[in-house]
């Protein structure tokens, strides 16, 4: 079983009916529309619901990258918190190797760089976070 499947099992476990997997059906094309960082998470499922966000399918990806800032950023815009950040993953990691981070449309802030090297590591941030606010 890969990382993926590990990491998305586990929620499945902790978060039940809350959690909804869609399978991947995308060939070696689709894909490597993708950042790399993201294709072996797109290799196992094609969008996945979340308690604490969404990660949205190669195509709805793909278009929304296409809107400023994140065209000229470098970023592929893969998903969103439900409330305010959209997820962010650079096309070609920065120079620490990092691919990963979220933005705030609403701040009026730049995006700042990528700080997260992988998905996993990513999506326990945004869960960490989730759980230390989800009673307020």
């Amino acid at each position: 079983m890969s990382r993926i499947s590990k990491y998305m099992k586990e929620m499945l476990e902790i978060y039940g009916d809350k959690v909804e997997l869609t399978k991947s059906t995308y060939d070696e094309r689709t894909l490597s529309l993708s950042p790399k960082a993201l294709r072996e998470f797109y290799a196992e499922y094609s969008k996945v619901d979340l308690p604490f966000g969404y990660i949205y399918s190669i195509e709805n990806s793909l278009k929304d990258s296409q809107a400023e800032p994140f065209k000229s950023e470098g970023f592929f815009s893969f998903g969103f918190d439900g409330y305010f950040s959209y997820w962010l993953c650079l096309f070609t990691p920065d120079d620490d190797g990092l691919s990963f981070t979220s933005w705030d449309h609403e701040s009026g802030a730049d995006i700042d760089g990528a700080v997260y090297k992988d998905i996993i590591e990513f999506l326990e941030a945004v869960r960490s976070e989730y759980e230390e606010n989800k009673d307020e």
